[in-house]
């Protein structure tokens, strides 16, 4: 039966992004990359992959090469850059900022990345509501925490249809599920065998983050 993954999108999680970070966030980051490593190859729920995915958004000279999967970091990441044809420019700035977090992630866990139908086994990044607390990175909103608990528990629970009504909530409490949404139409096929196993559920600076893997 076919697997999927839910990941935080967050790049803080992604190693050499916060040079001050604490054990707690390396342990996560390994976790995630264990998680991965249950299979050798998944697919993200888009159509296809930018040529280059990367942290260039956040100051960060590092990304993949999608094409042929290799680690570009600094001069490299920069040149690479600059020789993308205009078409192939547009399609990296248009693409959803987490997949350059799952592909540096599977990287580092040395497992593939491909496009919706690479492999039966999704891989997916979402960001839970960053408005949820006090200290959150933005201002809290009302029902954060109660939206954040809704998808979490459609996902942990023995049902994927429930998960498209626990979302809608996304964009009013700053959570970012678009790729969640993208993988509905996957996780809803029949029949259905789904379970879900959470590998962690932890407050990181000030955001829920989910991970875990299961079967669908």
């Amino acid at each position: 039966m076919p697997s999927f993954a839910i990941i935080p999108a967050a790049p803080i999680l992604l190693a050499g992004v916060n040079l001050a970070e604490t054990a707690n966030i390396a342990r996560l980051r390994a976790a995630i990359e264990s998680c991965l490593l249950s299979k050798a190859a998944w697919a993200l729920p888009v159509r296809e992959l930018p040529p280059l995915a990367g942290l260039g958004g956040l100051g960060i000279d590092r990304g993949i090469d999608t094409r042929d999967g290799e680690l570009l970091e600094d001069e490299d990441w920069v040149q690479a850059v600059s020789e993308l044809a205009p078409a192939h420019r547009a399609a990296c700035e248009s693409a959803h900022p987490a997949i350059a977090v799952a592909a540096l992630h599977a990287h580092a866990a040395g497992v593939r990345i491909g496009p919706l139908g690479s492999s039966a086994d999704l891989l997916i990044p979402i960001d839970l509501s960053v408005a949820a607390s006090e200290n959150a990175p933005l201002a809290p909103v009302p029902d954060a925490v109660e939206a954040n608990d809704r998808v979490v528990n459609s996902l942990t629970g023995d049902d994927a249809r429930t998960i498209s009504a626990a979302s809608t909530a996304a964009a009013d409490v700053h959570a970012d599920l678009d790729l969640l949404a993208a993988a509905l139409d996957t996780l809803n096929q029949e029949p259905s065998d789904y379970s879900f196993r959470t590998v962690f559920d932890e407050s990181v600076h000030e955001v829920r983050s989910l991970c875990g893997a299961g079967t669908y």
